[in-house]
């Protein structure tokens, strides 16, 4: 039990740094200094109004200097985070495998917020995704080596660079196919776009999917992709019935999916088959 408050606690604070990521990596910002401040008044914020959650309810989600509102975004993210990382625990307790998780759902909670905001994500966070992923598999693959450096073909680390080429490669044929798609779509309704887009799928698509390759593995990779469909035609639907735009990122799904696969894709892979 102490445990599993120590780990939602853990998750409550992963949550608040990677709010200071979502808010600063875009604007190519340090997270590191300065300390946080509100982006309404470019006030410091207090120790005490930078608890996680707790200070957002006790200031009633606004700030103290000058009042304004503060985004939806930072509880939601902390909490998000939380669940996660507990449900992770739960799931598989405290080994290498959590560490490689709690890392890898870290980065999928980065790049759909930021994704969300500003409809892109730096290409470097996928790619630190991907190297934090191999550098682990390959922790977890040393001991086999160490008995039996033949095994190569054996261990985790060589399963994630299988997974990572065949993310890349699986994901870049779709888009070219979507692309294609679309150009001819394009031509037909003699438009220069739709919704400002001219591709289907972004290049930040095909890096996300050679890291969740990285740690899931092929199956992974195809679970994932046809799995995050789902999920964005229940939001656009939704989202069709408030408003207009048909635009919607598309790498919050693509986690959604990875999280979903990670923890039922067994089960789904179960009924299909």
């Amino acid at each position: 039990m102490l445990e599993s408050v120590f780990v939602f606690i853990f998750g409550l604070c992963m949550g608040s740094f990677l709010n200071v990521c979502i808010y600063r990596l875009p604007k190519e910002k340090s997270i590191i200094n300065p300390r946080s401040f509100c982006p309404h008044c470019s006030k410091p914020i207090k120790w005490y109004d930078n608890i996680p959650l707790l200070s957002y309810l006790f200031l009633k989600g606004r700030c103290r200097q000058c009042g304004q509102k503060i985004a939806w975004r930072y509880p939601v993210v902390e909490v998000i985070t939380a669940v996660l990382f507990l449900f992770l625990y739960v799931q598989v307790g405290f080994n290498l495998l959590f560490l490689e998780f709690i890392f890898l759902f870290s980065v999928l909670i980065l790049v759909s917020f930021i994704d969300i905001e500003y409809h892109a994500i730096p290409a470097y966070i996928c790619i630190i995704g991907i190297l934090g992923g191999l550098f682990m598999k390959a922790v977890a693959s040393w001991p086999m080596l160490k008995e039996d450096p033949l095994s190569v073909t054996s261990t985790p680390l060589f399963r994630s660079l299988k997974g990572m080429i065949f993310g890349f490669g699986f994901v870049y044929f779709f888009k070219l196919l979507g692309d294609l798609f679309i150009s001819v779509l394009l031509r037909i309704r003699k438009k220069d776009s739709i919704e400002g887009e001219k591709e289907s799928l972004g290049l930040g698509d095909v890096d996300f999917m050679g890291m969740i390759g990285v740690f899931m593995g092929i199956k992974g990779v195809v679970l994932t992709f046809f799995i995050a469909p789902f999920f964005a035609v229940l939001y656009s639907v939704f989202a069709l019935m408030f408003r207009k735009s048909h635009l919607i990122p598309y790498l919050p799904y693509l986690s959604l999916a990875a999280i979903t696969t990670f923890f039922w894709g067994h089960k789904i892979l179960a009924v299909i088959f």
